[in-house]
């Protein structure tokens, strides 16, 4: 298997997981930054870094400028705070290319 291979596979199981505890608006995940860390550091074939710059440059989550998180309005708390935001259409053009080729 190769790193693209693995990095694609676990983005594909990170969503899927966040998609059953978190509702998905307008084609995006939010999730707290720590949970997110945790869930990358679990398969330490790469570093945390590693990771949030390739789901960076893959455009896998949505990012501020030398950030992997953006500013979100809780609404909850009732301020701004920084999270990570998945890029739910990404996900859904990633997971159903990766399964036509697996298909194949």
């Amino acid at each position: 298997m190769t790193l693209l291979d693995m990095i694609i596979r676990e983005y594909i199981s990170i969503v899927e997981l966040l998609e059953i505890s978190n509702s998905v608006e307008n084609d995006r995940i939010i999730v707290d930054r720590d949970e997110f860390r945790k869930m990358l550091e679990k398969y330490a074939y790469a570093t945390f870094t590693q990771k949030t710059r390739v789901y960076k440059d893959l455009n896998f989550i949505i990012h501020d400028n030398n950030n992997y998180t953006m500013p979100y309005k809780d609404k909850e708390l009732g301020k701004t705070v920084r999270k990570v935001i998945i890029n739910y259409r990404t996900y859904k053009t990633v997971k159903d290319l990766y399964s036509q080729k697996n298909a194949n």
